[in-house]
């Protein structure tokens, strides 16, 4: 992954990367300035922080599909070179699966609830794969569904 930056591989392998920035993982894409959201606190303190990705940021399915693909080969890649190989299966096939759930889900809904569910249901998943548990990505999540869907 010659394109991808050591911390980014790094990220991903410890679950600790961002989805909305799957961008930087398209190797056609240069880098975007981050859209920024911002807000006073109760204290009235002026705060800024990385707003959830959006249609403007990923227009269409194949704007989506492409970085993903990226990040999980290298999820693939990590898991498989640790020699853990119920966790390889669980990655290998629940990548896949996924990918089939996100597009029957974009043939049926508007892009915008696609977008939501999706970075909704990939942040659920690093904090289950942060407990060493992957089998997350093959199953639809009805909760997400129910709220964005």
């Amino acid at each position: 992954f010659p394109h991808v930056e050591h911390a980014l591989r790094l990220a991903i392998a410890k679950h600790e990367f961002h989805p909305s920035q799957l961008y930087k993982l398209d190797a056609t894409v240069k880098e975007r300035p981050k859209p920024k959201a911002f807000e006073i606190s109760d204290d009235g303190e002026f705060l800024q922080h990385e707003r959830d990705a959006s249609p403007k940021d990923y227009p269409s399915f194949r704007a989506l599909y492409d970085p993903l693909i990226v990040y999980f080969e290298i999820l693939q890649y990590f898991i498989i070179a640790s020699g853990n190989v119920p966790a390889s299966q669980q990655v290998v096939l629940g990548c896949s699966e996924y990918l089939r759930i996100l597009y029957q889900i974009y043939m049926h809904y508007e892009w915008s609830a696609v977008l939501q569910y999706h970075f909704m249901f990939h942040h659920r998943r690093l904090a289950e794969m942060r407990e060493g548990n992957y089998a997350g990505w093959r199953i639809m999540d009805a909760e997400i569904a129910s709220l964005h869907l």
